[in-house]
């Protein structure tokens, strides 16, 4: 999908593809930080041009549920992305 796509498919989503959110994430300039080691499931990425930090937990299924897609939604917003 292109990014608007993405973009598009994201701002409608109940649920929604942890692979096409951080594909949706790295065209919009994020990247991946290091984790620690103790990590786990966390995912932080950083845009290195806005300053902004997107936090999320990497779902086991790979599949976002609606509380974390309605989050990650709105740090986005909050974050002038989207």
């Amino acid at each position: 999908m292109a990014r608007h796509d993405l973009i598009e498919a994201f701002r409608s989503a109940r649920t929604f593809s942890w692979r096409d959110f951080v594909t949706m994430l790295e065209s919009m300039g994020y990247a991946q930080k290091k984790a620690g080691k103790t990590g786990g499931a966390r995912r932080k990425y950083f845009n290195q041009k806005t300053g902004h930090l997107v936090v999320g937990d990497e779902p086991h299924n790979g599949v976002m549920q609606r509380g974390m897609v309605q989050r990650l939604r709105r740090d986005l917003r909050n974050g002038g992305v989207i």
